[in-house]
């Protein structure tokens, strides 16, 4: 069981690795200074059908929409992106599978226009990447990534209803989701003075056998939580992370191993 245990953490951890660099090239570094507004901004992934998931994300003028079945953890996917806003801007979608590499590149320019994509087949999960353009450069002026796993090793994450989301409701708060099979972790944040970012949440343990239900936010510093018990639920939160954060809610049965699904939390600029 621990030789198990060691070589899941390790492909984790290859998989997390590979996730940081790419975006860390495609993604500039969080300001210091005070934040920008995150009104507008938003994305989502969830399995609607254990064959298929949905995909989504927002930024002030630009709306991605996208669909993709999954036969066994070999997917396909298809969507648009869409400029949705007079305001000079483009709207652009870069889509990475692992093993594969860059599927599909979309840049669309102008209020109401937008463009489709269809893609070739990947397995090993799928990097959404939505970018707001500065029109005829490649310079954009907003973005954010969404990591979606692949499930040829996680079969239970076809579950309907598994998925993630996080989204702001107002310029400075924001609410995220991240829900697999034995575990649900609903969270709300905002930013603090001094370019810090608190996080309120609530882990629940949604599986009826014996097992254990844990949740983890970061960000500079992390916060965590966990229960035990059929139907119950933690609290725990903290008020000093800073830059990205990201959350995981884990689920482990007893016997058996825990499974782990983790959503970035962008810091707008």
């Amino acid at each position: 069981m621990r030789i198990h245990r060691r070589r899941r953490s390790a492909g984790v951890l290859l998989v997390a690795a590979a996730v940081s660099g790419l975006v860390a090239a495609l993604l500039p570094a969080s300001p210091a200074l005070a934040l920008p507004s995150g009104s507008g901004w938003s994305a989502s992934w969830s399995y609607y059908h254990p064959t298929a998931y949905q995909y989504a994300g927002t930024l002030p003028g630009v709306r991605l929409t996208g669909y993709a079945t999954d036969s066994s953890g070999t997917s396909g996917t298809v969507g648009t992106i869409e400029d949705t806003a007079d305001d000079a801007r483009c709207a652009r979608v870069m889509l990475y599978a692992y093993g594969v590499g860059y599927i599909a590149d979309r840049t669309t320019c102008g209020n109401g226009t937008s463009l489709s994509y269809t893609t070739a087949s990947y397995s090993q999960g799928l990097l959404v990447i939505v970018y707001r353009m500065m029109p005829g450069t490649s310079t954009h002026d907003k973005g954010f990534y969404l990591h979606i796993p692949g499930s040829a090793t996680d079969p239970q994450l076809r579950t309907v209803g598994t998925g993630a989301s996080w989204s702001y409701y107002t310029s400075t708060a924001f609410q995220y989701t991240v829900t697999r099979p034995g575990v649900r972790l609903t969270g709300y944040g905002s930013h603090q003075a001094g370019d810090r970012r608190s996080s309120l949440n609530t882990v629940q343990k949604t599986a009826a056998a014996v097992g254990c239900a844990t949740a983890k936010v970061t960000g500079g510093t992390a916060t965590s939580g966990g229960t035990c018990v059929t139907g119950g639920s933690a609290s725990f939160s903290r008020f000093d992370l800073t830059n990205n954060l990201e959350a995981s809610a884990c689920y482990q049965p007893i016997p058996g191993s825990q499974r782990c699904l983790a959503l970035n939390i962008p810091e707008p600029w």
